[in-house]
Order: structure tokens, then C-alpha cells, then sequence
């Protein structure tokens, strides 16, 4: 039972009671059809903007889940202590044989909560796909319900792209 908690507060990221601060300025946040010459999606465009980011990130921690990688999802989450816990959780799966099949996010919209400094606080509301996951290799198949959370998610400005700094998600 323990793991299935764990699991959970790792996949769906700690429920934290938030409350909203700052304003809720939306940000046009138009689809981004991946490049058919784009060799990964780990690679950032010239001038990527934080919408884009946060869409390709989401790609990453999709594919990071789904295949036991870390190195990348940890490359654009150096910051982000909720971040690194997912990927321990995640290693540690595949380490005893067990798997993560999840389909992502699907984004409904992007809006800026606040700005602090060079930071910029997120507001993501999407729809997270069902998950069915292993923590071993003799372990029941479990499984997770997804649906329409709300994550928020800090940005800084790292070397023409960005980092993720802080993950949450607000309670509902």
C-alpha cells in the first residue's frame, strides 16, 4: 500500500493546498506540431518560449515514465526537488523489473501565475492519462485513474531555455 501512495504523490506530484496569488494573465499558447526533422524533442527550438517548453517537458516526463530514462527529465529539472523524487521512484521500478505505461498530459491551457525575479510560475491545466505500472517484477499490475489536474510549475531561464524549478500540483 505504501508504494501505491508513493507512486501516486510521485506521478501526480505532492496535492498541495495552494492557494492562487497573482494575477491569471493567460498566455496565447498555440499547439506545436513536432518537426518531422527534429531528431528528439529534447532539443529546444533557437527561441523557445515557456509555453513550448512546458509542452516539450511534458514529452520528456512522459517519456522518462514510459522508459525508465531519467538523464534528460533531469537535465531540464535540476531545481525541482519533486521532480527528482519522480525519477528516483521511476528508476527504482525499472530497476526491479517493473514498468510505468502512462499517456501524458494532454494540455488544455498555459497561464501565467506569478513572477518572481527571473522566475515564472505556471499554471498547467491538463488532462493526465490513465497509468498502469509494476514496482516489480513479480508485483501486481496497478493501476491510476488519471484525470484533469491542475500542476503548477515554476520556470527559470537556463542558457537559452529553461529549467523547471518547482512542480506541484493544486489540490482540486
Amino acid at each position: 500500500m505504501r508504494s501505491l501512495l508513493t507512486l501516486a504523490a510521485a506521478l501526480l506530484a505532492p496535492a498541495l493546498l495552494l492557494t492562487a496569488c497573482g494575477d491569471s494573465t493567460s498566455i496565447a499558447d498555440p499547439p506545436v506540431a513536432p518537426s518531422s526533422t527534429s531528431p528528439s524533442p529534447s532539443h529546444p527550438p533557437k527561441r523557445e518560449t515557456p509555453q513550448h517548453f512546458i509542452r516539450r517537458w511534458a514529452a520528456i516526463e512522459k517519456n522518462m515514465e514510459n522508459s525508465g530514462k531519467t538523464y534528460t527529465y533531469l537535465s531540464l529539472s535540476a531545481e525541482c526537488d519533486a521532480c527528482r523524487r519522480l525519477a528516483r521512484t521511476i528508476r527504482s521500478y525499472y530497476s526491479a523489473g517493473g514498468f510505468v505505461r502512462w499517456g501524458g498530459w494532454r494540455i488544455r491551457w498555459i497561464h501565467i501565475q506569478s513572477k518572481r525575479g527571473s522566475a515564472t510560475t505556471f499554471a498547467v491545466r491538463n488532462r493526465s492519462m490513465p497509468t498502469k505500472y509494476r514496482v516489480s517484477t513479480p508485483g501486481p499490475l496497478r493501476r491510476l485513474a488519471g484525470g484533469v489536474t491542475t500542476q503548477l510549475l515554476q520556470l527559470r531561464p537556463s542558457q537559452g531555455s529553461w529549467q523547471v524549478a518547482y512542480k506541484a500540483e493544486l489540490a482540486s
